[in-house]
């Protein structure tokens, strides 16, 4: 009989049993803190360089400065690679997102016994708990072959660049969310994701590692893709919700609403993340990296220049797991100078109506990342600094009569969709001459 086989032994003596492995032992030490230390104590001079480790700071009560909030103990999630270390970025992040994170280092020479264990995560939970398992490499394909048959309590598995894939028609169960993220491979060597039973994301210019700040091959963007659909899977997996927009409500209301710069940029930057925030204003190239230069910008320059008429009117507002996309309408006079929007250009007294997207990432509780994209030609053909009519000779020798800006209008029909407003661009320049469409 296996030391593992759970349903014929009583809870003391499959776990007796279990000890008698020293790896197996140092996984109990780690998933059972609670059995009594002369059981325990006798394998303690059994240490090995792989061992599981119990990463989680948090009490089974409470999550401390965690984003999420627990009555009971925290969601367990159990990262697993080959290294002895376990990934420092993915742990800490998983944590600021209020997991209970612990890891299980993959020893490629003992495959039957890292499956064994594996199978077991389960054992120490109470009932209603469950476990997710976040994989890289060669522990990425050994889990995902475990999961063929169902894992007790295993709600969701996230699988970095697996060297060996199940075959497309393999179904895993129903009660599990899993996800494959796959690097760089070609179109031969991957199924077609219509054809597939299980769901994998591919990224194209990317090799094996792409996730892991440590590699050589990592690489932000795609990183920063990957965990915001891997964050999702596993909170899916434990049918958690998170409310956003008191976050973003936060760093409005500190940004937009408080008079005083001083005031109002500590406000700003207390939301942010100590991990390098960085806020972009696509247009113009302003704003700034780190928490210090994010707080000048803010005082200097932003909420000094909100002038006396400033207004945004929130038109749509997308919640994803880790991000807000805000879809407004903001207008104001440009009776003073607004550095963020018109850096250096003196007042001109126009009124100025646009359409302004702004996409803030959160981790953690804290924002990372504010990207705002607005139409800055339409700035400055509202203010007076670009005439439409004005357009280069060699371009209206070749038939241009309008360069392909709008003003005010553009805000207007936002909010207000009128077909009156459509394609007068193309009528303009005889593109729709003989087509059924029309203005009227």
């Amino acid at each position: 009989m296996s030391s593992w086989d759970l349903d014929k032994d009583s809870s003391d003596g499959w776990y007796k049993n279990l000890l008698q492995s020293p790896r197996n032992a140092l996984f109990c030490n780690a998933a059972f803190p609670n059995y009594p230390n002369n059981t325990r104590q006798q394998f303690h001079s059994s240490t090995q360089p792989h061992r599981v480790s119990n990463m989680s700071s948090t009490s089974p009560k409470s999550t401390g400065n965690r984003f999420l909030s627990f009555e009971k103990n925290p969601p367990r999630i159990w990262l697993t690679a080959l290294s002895p270390h376990a990934p420092e970025k993915a742990l800490l992040s998983w944590q600021d997102e209020g997991f209970d994170v612990r890891y299980l280092p993959y020893d490629s020479a003992d495959q039957a016994d890292f499956i064994r264990t594996i199978k077991n995560l389960h054992v120490d939970l109470k009932l209603g708990e469950h476990y997710a398992i976040v994989a890289y490499g060669e522990a990425a394909s050994m889990v995902l072959k475990a999961a063929f048959k169902p894992m007790v309590k295993c709600c969701a598995i996230v699988a970095y660049y697996p060297p060996l894939l199940p075959s497309p028609n393999f179904k895993y169960p129903d009660s599990l969310q899993l996800q494959m993220h796959l690097a760089g491979l070609k179109q031969d060597d991957y199924p077609h994701p219509d054809l597939c039973k299980w769901k994998f994301y591919r990224y194209d210019d990317c090799t094996t590692g792409f996730a892991d700040p440590s590699s050589r091959t990592y690489s932000d963007v795609e990183a920063n893709l990957a965990w915001s659909r891997a964050l999702a899977c596993v909170r899916k997996g434990f049918n958690e919700d998170v409310d956003l927009e008191p976050v973003v409500r936060s760093f409005w209301e500190a940004k937009y609403e408080d008079d005083l710069p001083e005031r109002g940029s500590m406000s700003v930057v207390k939301n942010m993340t100590q991990n390098s925030p960085h806020v972009t204003i696509l247009p113009t190239l302003e704003g700034g990296v780190g928490r210090k230069n994010l707080q000048e910008f803010y005082r200097e320059f932003f909420i000094p220049s909100l002038v006396e008429d400033f207004k945004i009117r929130l038109v749509s507002r997308t919640i994803g797991v880790d991000r807000v996309v805000d879809e407004m309408v903001v207008s104001f006079t440009h009776s003073d100078e607004i550095d963020w929007i018109l850096p250096g250009v003196p007042p001109t007294d126009k009124y100025v109506e646009i359409p302004v997207v702004s996409i803030v990432a959160i981790k953690g509780g804290k924002l990372v990342s504010e990207h705002m994209y607005y139409d800055a030609a339409s700035v400055l053909m509202q203010v007076g600094l670009l005439d439409p009519k004005n357009v280069p000779k060699n371009f209206r020798n070749q038939g241009l009569k309008r360069l392909p800006v709008t003003g005010v209008e553009a805000a207007k029909q936002l909010v207000e969709p009128r077909q009156e407003r459509y394609n007068g661009l193309l009528q303009e320049h005889g593109l729709m001459d003989g087509l059924n469409g029309s203005n009227k």
